[in-house]
């Protein structure tokens, strides 16, 4: 009898533990929640920009799986709408949820400020926008738990891409480099050409020397444009 219940106790517990993990799995319906957050005609701007800044991108392993590429697709797509959306709401969002590295962080925060005094100042050769159409991801597995993700997109017609390099820290997708590198993009200003800017290294941002070198670019940037 004691052996019975031990058993029963040990089968109720695996099954436990296997609800569990598929609750924290990134499902279908996790996925399409995500990417329906910017197709709601009854949320505005601000509405939608809160929902996607406020989105949790948890994976079930420590590392990244076959099984994630479809929601770490779903976590660029949001991350592009949130930063878009923002320049073209002229609004402060939060990275956070998609950001964890401070550094790159800030120049994101800063990027954002300038893009959006920049398309005050009609100097943006390119539409920005909430509701992106995308077009097939480009995704390349560089390492272990380090994947390169490229989204062409538009807006209006306005075309456009967006380079990403992920990872997971703690089980959470986050950017380890970003770079849009549109011809009148800050980042192209700040951190390079797109042929000589490369994705490859999740530890660019922890080099000093580098972020130091590029938030002075933005802050001779900030200059010019409020020179104008």
């Amino acid at each position: 009898m004691e052996k019975f219940t031990l058993g029963i106790a040990v089968l109720v517990f695996v099954i436990l533990a296997g609800c569990s993990q598929k609750e924290n799995h990134p499902t279908k319906e996790s996925i399409s929640k995500i990417e329906a957050s910017v197709e709601s005609p009854e949320k505005s701007a601000a509405e939608i920009l809160s929902d996607l800044a406020n989105q949790e991108f948890s994976i079930h392993a420590d590392q990244i799986s076959e099984d994630d590429y479809t929601f770490m697709e779903a976590f660029g797509k949001a991350f592009i709408n949130l930063y878009t959306g923002a320049v073209a709401e002229q609004v402060t969002v939060s990275f956070e949820n998609y950001i964890a590295n401070k550094n790159l962080r800030q120049f994101t925060n800063k990027m954002l400020e300038l893009e959006q005094l920049q398309d005050s100042k009609g100097g943006n050769g390119i539409i920005f926008g909430l509701d992106n159409e995308f077009k097939k991801a480009e995704l390349k597995r560089l390492d272990n738990n380090l994947y390169y993700l490229e989204f062409p997109f538009s807006n209006q017609g306005s075309g456009m891409s967006c380079k990403l390099l992920i990872q997971s820290v703690n089980k959470s997708l986050t950017i380890a480099d970003v770079y849009f590198g549109n011809k009148d993009g800050v980042d192209t200003l700040a951190t390079g050409h797109p042929a000589v800017r490369k994705l490859n290294n999740p530890k660019l941002w922890d080099d000093r020397e580098w972020v130091d070198g590029v938030m002075e670019k933005l802050r001779k940037y900030e200059t010019e444009l409020l020179s104008m």
